[in-house]
């Protein structure tokens, strides 16, 4: 349990390496302006994570890679990554959770789908252009959050849908930078790839298979493995298994539900194919993962000493 200067209380609920996520009653998103100086071991959650460091750096280890965040730079860190943070001796930054499934279902959220494979970090290093209207935005979100305005939780979606927006632009944007002799080729490589999002999302169970996703785009494996990953920062095979579990999550809220069924209707070829790729992208197995979305207590709790107080400032009870 932690205790702020306004004597009110944070709890950090944590089993095995999942940690519970406690949303402001009745919403699914939660803002922090905090400046604890402590390292949280490795964890992950169901809800997407936004991180910027205002004051000082910030470390942040996912799997093997670590990440230096400087003030100004922002990272957004998928659901289900399993992760770790390294806080400095002094410094402050935001931290954002959000509920994804309300926003991932809107049909053109599907292009963006494929850079939530892993980490994304927005910097004057990776995306300059971005930068700055992104670091605006988590200002006005906690404008918002903090002033407590009616429909605050509407206003907040709204940010985050389009901080997003600004993400998935920008990387369309990248696209457009693809040399090409024909001038309106790279508007044929938005909307094909765009296409074929779509097309993943509605027949993820079928066997889809490298050669038919290049033949449905026309082009050869070698050209379409290409511009599959710059479009992504993904692979083919690697973003169709991420779709497949992202399915499957949900599927696995069903108690009804054999784990056999879960992947029969992931998509999955078999359940072994299905337990093995869920350890490696989950960290749990799919029986493990529904037990755990299933419970409403947690065993593990980490307590924080009282003569080691760290403050939560703008927390919301």
């Amino acid at each position: 349990m932690i205790v702020d200067s306004f004597n009110r209380t944070y709890h950090r609920e944590v089993e095995g390496d999942r940690e519970r996520v406690d949303f402001v009653r009745g919403s699914n998103v939660r803002l922090w302006k905090n400046d604890i100086s402590r390292n949280f071991e490795y964890h992950w959650h169901s809800a997407v994570e936004i991180v910027s460091p205002i004051r000082n750096i910030f470390t942040i280890m996912i799997h093997d890679k670590k990440y230096v965040l400087n003030p100004g730079e922002i990272i957004v860190i998928p659901s289900g990554e399993l992760h770790e943070t390294i806080a400095p001796p002094e410094g402050e930054r935001y931290i954002c959770l959000f509920d994804l499934d309300c926003i991932s279902k809107i049909k053109s959220f599907s292009s963006i789908l494929p850079f939530f494979t892993s980490a994304i970090i927005i910097s004057n290093d990776t995306a300059p252009a971005i930068v700055k209207p992104c670091l605006d935005i988590i200002e006005r979100m906690a404008e918002t959050y903090f002033a407590e305005e009616p429909m605050w939780e509407l206003k907040m979606y709204s940010k985050i849908l389009e901080f997003f927006a600004i993400i998935g632009q920008n990387r369309l944007d990248r696209m457009m930078t693809i040399p090409s002799k024909v001038g309106n080729k790279q508007k044929e490589y938005i909307d094909k790839f765009n296409s074929l999002f779509k097309y993943i999302d509605e027949h993820y169970t079928d066997d889809l298979t490298l050669e038919f996703a290049a033949d449905m785009c026309g082009y050869s494996k070698f050209h379409f493995t290409r511009l599959f990953k710059q479009f992504s920062d993904t692979t083919f095979y690697d973003y169709l298994c991420f779709k497949r579990i992202k399915v499957a999550e949900e599927l696995l809220i069903n108690p009804s539900l054999s784990i056999t069924d879960v992947a029969i209707r992931s998509g999955f070829p078999s359940i072994s194919t299905f337990n093995r790729l869920f350890k490696r992208l989950k960290n749990c197995t799919p029986s493990e993962y529904r037990e755990l979305r299933e419970r409403n207590t947690f065993e593990k709790v980490y307590n924080v000493p009282e003569d080691q107080p760290i403050t939560f400032k703008g927390y919301k009870p």
